[in-house]
């Protein structure tokens, strides 16, 4: 997948989806976690400065090859990895329990990172996320750790689910839990951005759309 064809392709989809989004006062997220060097040094080279990856290892590694980039962890955290997150992520998008909150925060050093705390708004308790009911609770937990900066909140909106709700619900907790304040609101993905953007979703995370076939993931289907 390195011809010049696939380069400029990738290109162009990346120009864009960036313009849409950007025309709803939003910012992409390129979601390189299957994407190989190649594709992400191009975008780079293009201007893109925001990627996300859900592999705290692979987020340090890329971090360090492309330090002018913002890199945000998306995944969710064991706590063996807290370091890598606590070192090398401009934002943790999936915070969702207040133990491994306090493992990164042992690990942060002389800045204070921004965060999101997931929601599970799926009423499925097998998914990632705190619970719409515990989310004050653990809001309020993490006024103890001066480390960590709650600055919005983030959601996956489950394929079985109306999109279009499930953002709109966070709208509504976001504008709650932060006094009306316009804190960040992470939500949509490739499938669903559309409808992320149209409820005033402030980050979308766009992975397989962008890189098309330099999704590693089909070639090995």
């Amino acid at each position: 997948m390195e011809s010049i064809e696939a380069r400029l392709a990738l290109l162009e989809r990346w120009r864009q989806l960036n313009d849409e989004v950007q025309r709803h006062g939003a910012r992409l997220l390129a979601v390189s976690k299957y994407a190989p060097d190649e594709a992400v040094d191009a975008l780079v080279e293009a201007g893109c400065l925001d990627f996300a990856e859900s592999r705290p290892q692979r987020l340090r590694d890329r971090s360090q090859r492309w330090p002018c980039c913002a890199w945000h962890m998306i995944g969710p955290l064991q706590r063996n990895k807290a370091k890598y997150v606590a070192r090398h992520a401009t934002m943790w998008h999936s915070l969702e329990d207040i133990d491994t909150a306090r493992a990164v925060a042992r690990y942060v050093q002389d800045r204070v990172l921004p965060v999101l705390i997931q929601v599970n708004l799926s009423d499925d308790p097998q998914r990632h996320g705190v619970s719409p009911r515990q989310l004050p609770q653990l809001y309020q937990e993490l006024g103890d750790i001066p480390e960590l900066k709650p600055v919005g909140l983030m959601t996956m909106a489950p394929l079985h689910m109306n999109a279009r709700d499930i953002f709109s619900r966070l709208r509504r907790l976001r504008d709650e839990l932060f006094d009306g304040s316009l804190a960040e609101l992470s939500m949509g993905m490739s499938h669903d951005f559309h409808d992320a953007l149209q409820e005033g979703a402030s980050m979308v995370r766009i992975g397989s759309l962008l890189f098309g076939d330099w999704d590693i993931r089909k070639s090995l289907r």
